[in-house]
């Protein structure tokens, strides 16, 4: 028979629980208890298996240890504990005897913790854990928490479980990480993030909830969901990275992805639902829980990195030009008082601050942020124009308004600015952007929109590069070309992927080409990214860059499947280079050399900040080695002889830096040839012969290797083999 806790021994752990005094000397164990073996130590204490000669049964003894300076507090902690185990009474809790400050006496369980037992069912594990967690459940409604839910702590005896060590935690070992702070009382592969973290304070039912999920996931998978060589990196796995799917059945997947949740929000209310959802499961019916929704994942994740993806987000914005000035100067033809004419370029510097900042926190998700800064904003705007009937500081408060999604007041604004102003071409073009984004526009706004966005802008410097092109193709697709507005579209999101009007833009064309599915993609990375999700369709969307550039004689690697596209900055650095390329490019195109020079440059810089970060890259390397390459072209044709030739020679030592750490990279092979080929060129117009002829055949060994390295569908094969041809034709003296 299994006794209740005696009146006298409760009265004992009470005081002990409720002294401030020290507690006195740890005693011996009584005579009354005969150690036969013993049974596991932990922490703070170490059990026996005994017997007890006044009732001649054997029972499990634990009995409390604690490191030097460190008793008071542990004893009275062993002695709480022990006192709120013994008022519990359930058939799947083992049953405590006696206890005083120094030992607990308990119900003998000879079995083997649940993940030992054996059975191919998942049936025989579920029905052990459902029973686990009404006994739980039973120990939560009498305030109790266990804190410490681990297969070793559920033991099975004669296919019954009972619940052990009921909130005796184990102190994890501080000297473990220097970096713990505080203590972090369980045992960490089974612990949830609030106890990792140490915040017990937020420790309660749903804990257990997270412990039990975590001990059918051992059970199952014959290991815990979360395991690390080292302390630390478990514990940063339980706080941060995302549990592996359990793959035993698919509401089995969502009854242990619910349990292990990192909010404890997300879990389970409580045992007992989780013990609900598995007799569901055991009887076939379908179960309450359901996997969390693909906004909810990457909101988590967004929260989890929130430094990081800011990081990426800017990094994505300097791409397109947005850290720098938004708007501009603003040029003051109006006759207005020198003081108002002061102030106005204080505002308009404070405005575009506010619309960079806004679009920022617009883009991270933090829509209240944003708001807050253009409600200021539109406030001082509209005090400053109530004193100064200045029209073209409405531009400005347009520009707000349309930010803050007032689009009736910002189209009024517009119109007041453009009516007082005709020649202020920037009004101008935000004017047809707008109309072109109504939903329903008259024909005589389409007109008006499509003149409004072929005004020559002459390089303003208010309108970005990227919102140019915006522009180029709203007026294609208001003209009725949608297969150019749509190719001009895909454009803006290279540049820019988080431009939200191009992509509900693309919406409108998709549908009037008939690509239904198309138009669903875009607009529910719209309205997700409109929710701050914009760096997980970034990382879905752009895993591959441009096969080629037009006017780039070079070879470019996608490495982004080497590193965490969310997590990594490199990965922002070199979409950033790339764009800078296409940008020289471009730049080189309209006549703009200087500029272009500049471009090509950046695309190295931002190559030199990714290899900072992974110095033995071969992807940057090869990249940084195509941006030495244009930069080389676009200083050859400038007349710099002396910076081509260093850039041809930063190239060479990058492909050779590339080579060495993938030898079988064929991007690295194919950038190889295009230097050579380029090097012989020079010298067959310099009449240096046989020095060409050299060059010429080392490209042919480059552009041989790249094609034999090649994969199957490797985009850059028609064009290796062109250059090979032309390698050769230049080797024999053609």
């Amino acid at each position: 028979m299994n006794e209740p806790l005696d009146e006298r021994a409760a009265r004992r752990l009470l005081a002990m629980a409720a002294e401030d005094d020290p507690a006195p000397p740890r005693s011996a164990l009584p005579a009354r208890y005969e150690i036969l073996r013993e049974l596991g130590r932990g922490g703070m204490g170490v059990v026996y298996e005994a017997f007890d000669r006044r009732l001649a049964r054997r029972v499990a003894v634990k009995a409390m240890v604690a490191g030097p300076g460190a008793d008071d507090e542990v004893r009275a902690r062993f002695a709480r504990e022990a006192l709120a185990t013994a008022s519990l009474r359930h058939p799947h809790i083992a049953v405590v005897h006696d206890a005083t400050p120094d030992y607990i006496a308990m119900q003998l369980v000879e079995g083997a913790p649940i993940a030992a037992v054996p059975g191919a069912d998942p049936r025989i594990a579920v029905v052990l854990v459902r029973d686990a967690a009404r006994a739980l459940q039973h120990a939560h409604e009498q305030g109790v928490v266990h804190r410490d839910v681990k297969p070793s702590n559920l033991l099975v005896e004669n296919g019954h479980v009972f619940v052990v060590d009921f909130g005796l935690a184990k102190r994890v070992d501080a000297g473990a990480s220097v970096s713990l702070a505080g203590s972090v009382l369980g045992t960490p592969a089974f612990m949830p993030p609030e106890q990792a973290l140490g915040q017990h304070d937020r420790v309660d039912a749903r804990s257990d909830v997270y412990g039990l999920g975590a001990t059918l996931f051992a059970s199952l998978r014959g290991e815990p969901p979360f395991a690390a060589n080292d302390l630390p990196s478990l514990l940063r796995a339980v706080v941060d990275a995302d549990p592996p799917r359990l793959g035993v059945d698919p509401d089995l997947d969502v009854v242990v992805g619910k349990c292990l949740a990192k909010e404890r929000e997300q879990r389970y209310a409580s045992a007992g639902a989780l013990a609900d959802d598995l007799d569901r499961w055991l009887a076939q019916e379908p179960v309450l829980a359901r996997p969390p929704s693909l906004r909810y994942r990457f909101g988590k994740r967004l929260r989890r990195h929130r430094s990081v993806v800011r990081a990426v987000v800017i990094a994505a914005f300097a791409a397109v030009g947005l850290t720098g000035v938004v708007l501009g100067p603003i040029v003051w033809r109006e006759s207005v008082a020198s003081s108002a004419a002061s102030e106005a370029v204080a505002l308009s510097g404070f405005a575009a601050k506010v619309l960079q900042d806004a679009e920022l926190f617009q883009r991270l998700g933090d829509q209240e942020s944003a708001r807050q800064l253009l409600d200021d904003g539109i406030r001082r705007a509209r005090g400053f124009l109530q004193r100064h009937d200045v029209p073209r500081f409405r531009y400005l408060l347009a520009r707000l308004l349309w930010a803050r999604g007032a689009a009736g007041d910002a189209l009024v604004e517009i119109e007041r600015t453009v009516v007082a102003a005709p020649d202020f071409a920037e009004a101008r073009f935000e004017r047809g952007l707008r109309l072109a984004a109504a939903a329903n526009p008259t024909p005589e706004q389409v007109t008006t929109a499509i003149a409004d966005l072929g005004v020559d802008l002459g390089g303003s410097p208010v309108v970005r590069d990227v919102d140019v092109l915006f522009g180029r193709a709203e007026r294609a697709r208001l003209s009725g070309d949608p297969h150019h507005a749509m190719e001009l579209l895909r454009e803006v999101l290279e540049y820019d992927g988080m431009h939200v009007a191009a992509r509900l833009s693309l919406v409108r064309v998709a549908l009037q080409l008939g690509l239904d599915d198309e138009a669903r993609y875009y607009s529910a990375s719209a309205i997700d990214m409109q929710a701050g999700y914009a760096p997980f369709y970034l990382a879905r969307e752009q895993r591959t860059l441009p096969t080629s550039l037009l006017g780039l004689d070079a070879l470019l690697v996608d490495f982004s499947g080497d590193l965490d596209v969310v997590a990594d900055i490199a990965v922002a650095r070199s979409r950033r280079a790339i764009v800078n390329l296409r940008r020289a490019l471009r730049l080189e195109a309209e006549g703009r050399r200087a500029d272009a020079i500049e471009a090509a440059s950046s695309s190295v810089a931002d190559h030199d900040a990714a290899l900072l970060l992974h110095p033995d890259l071969a992807g940057a390397l090869v990249n940084r080695a195509v941006g030495h390459l244009v930069v080389d072209q676009l200083r050859g044709r400038n007349g710099d002889a002396e910076l081509a030739r260093a850039a041809r020679a930063a190239a060479s030592a990058d492909l050779d830096r590339a080579v060495a750490l993938a030898p079988r990279s064929p991007e690295a092979h194919g950038d190889r040839g295009v230097l050579a080929l380029r090097e012989a060129r020079m010298l067959r117009s310099l009449a240096r012969l046989p020095e060409a002829a050299e060059r010429a055949r080392a490209a042919q060994v480059a552009f041989g290797r790249a094609l034999a390295l090649a994969p199957a569908g490797w985009p850059h094969t028609a064009f290796c083999r062109e250059r090979l041809a032309a390698a050769a034709a230049l080797g024999d003296g053609n």
